[in-house]
């Protein structure tokens, strides 16, 4: 057996998705392998006091494995998980980070519900790597393409353009290195923006061949600099009644089936603030801006990103209601420097690496009544719930949502409300 071989057991998962095995050269963490297995792993990382692995051989399997195609996909590392199991398992381990990096009680969470599995075909925000002509995720730790075409987070719709994305990368001179795609929430209706080497001339050959497949195509070097442009440059995504104007880089909540649950989620505990003003920040195109809306707000929604800006102030354009909603293109800690107002009810949806404690800290000073977290790490949302804590707030539950199924990761909703 080579020395980079182990057999061990799996005795638990880790917060970040692998199981974990307690052996003589230390902590072992074993990608797609679950807790009661007994696992033969290849070794690729050793360190002091840990060492990573991945399921070589699964000489003893949990009953909660599941097998096929896309229990490999390289792009969903609980693919092997059963969805019911998977889904108890990620509100396990929330608690779990709370505990450990939030230092919080059981008696400080409160109430931590979780919502329903989330179907397959999820996807409406897919980015790919690619090599060649093919097209998929990195294979963990290299820089290898991994084809995707097994992958259930994307719809089989979107899957069946593969072949023809092949033949359109085949005939093309230009070096394609990325490509990413955004779909309505019905899967009608498809963009796709190209990262790609190469002139003017070859970006117009490929997005020529492109733009047969797609609404609307934009080709760009690795500069992001735009070589071309055809066709729909945005699509209407349509959630909770409202339509969001949305470009294909600009963030939006990427699970059409559990997206309208997120959104009416955060309309109703904002609704727990009595109607004033309230402040949507890491705002994005307006999603939960509109949500603030929907509870009877008015609302200032602040957004650093300046696609997602403009996708803002262009969905505002189109609601009836948009003289209750100002849009601010400004990172949320200098729009804050610039305005003092307090508010009722404020929404935070930051990117992965959370709010950080000082911005939590001022933004949790600034609200008089409600504050609604919404969170895809729960370790940075941990950290900040501590500042949060400090002043003065307590937490009144929090609602977990599957937006990433196939994976270790969960979206967390954390209602907080001022103490008396």
């Amino acid at each position: 057996m080579s020395p980079a071989t182990r057999t061990v057991a799996i005795e638990k998962l880790a917060p970040t998705g692998e199981g974990v095995a307690r052996t003589a050269d230390g902590v072992g963490f074993v990608d797609r392998a679950l807790p009661g297995e007994f696992v033969e792993t290849n070794v690729y990382e050793v360190r002091k006091r840990f060492w990573r692995g991945a399921v070589r051989s699964v000489r003893l399997p949990s009953p909660d494995r599941v097998g096929g195609p896309h229990a490999d996909c390289a792009g969903c590392d609980w693919a092997h998980f059963a969805a019911g199991p998977a889904l108890s398992a990620k509100r396990e381990l929330f608690l779990e980070t709370l505990r450990r990096i939030g230092r919080m009680n059981p008696s400080n969470v409160g109430e931590v519900s979780i919502g329903r599995v989330s179907p397959a075909g999820y996807r409406l925000r897919t980015r790919l790597h690619v090599e060649g002509v093919e097209l998929g995720y990195f294979s963990p730790g290299s820089h290898r393409v991994v084809p995707a075409d097994a992958c259930e987070g994307i719809a089989e719709e979107t899957r069946a353009l593969f072949p023809q994305i092949r033949k359109v990368l085949e005939k093309s001179d230009a070096n394609v290195r990325e490509l990413a795609m955004l779909e309505t929430v019905d899967g009608a209706r498809r963009l796709a923006r190209v990262t790609a080497d190469g002139d003017e001339g070859q970006a117009a050959g490929l997005g020529e061949g492109l733009a047969r497949l797609f609404d609307g195509v934009r080709v760009e070097s690795g500069e992001r600099r735009p070589l071309l442009t055809k066709g729909e440059t945005s699509l209407p995504l349509e959630v909770g009644g409202r339509v969001f104007t949305i470009s294909v880089d600009t963030f939006f909540q990427g699970n059409r089936y559990l997206v309208g649950d997120l959104y009416a989620a955060v309309a109703e505990d904002a609704r727990l603030a009595s109607p004033g003003e309230a402040l949507d920040v890491f705002g994005g195109a307006g999603l939960f801006a509109a949500a603030l809306l929907d509870a009877g707000h008015r609302a200032t929604s602040v957004e650093g990103h300046e696609g997602a800006a403009a996708d803002a102030r262009a969905t505002r354009e189109s609601w009836a209601d948009r003289d209750r909603l100002e849009t601010v293109e400004a990172p949320a800690s200098e729009f804050l420097a610039d305005d003092d107002r307090r508010w009722a009810c404020v929404v935070a949806d930051p990117p992965r690496a959370g709010l950080d404690r000082e911005l939590a800290r001022e933004l949790a000073r600034r609200t008089e009544s409600v504050f609604v977290y919404v969170s895809c790490d729960p370790a940075t949302l941990a950290r900040d719930l501590s500042a949060i804590l400090a002043e003065g707030f307590r937490i009144r539950h929090t609602r977990l949502f599957d937006l990433f199924a196939f994976t270790h990761r969960v979206e967390a909703v954390v209602t907080l409300e001022r103490a008396a």
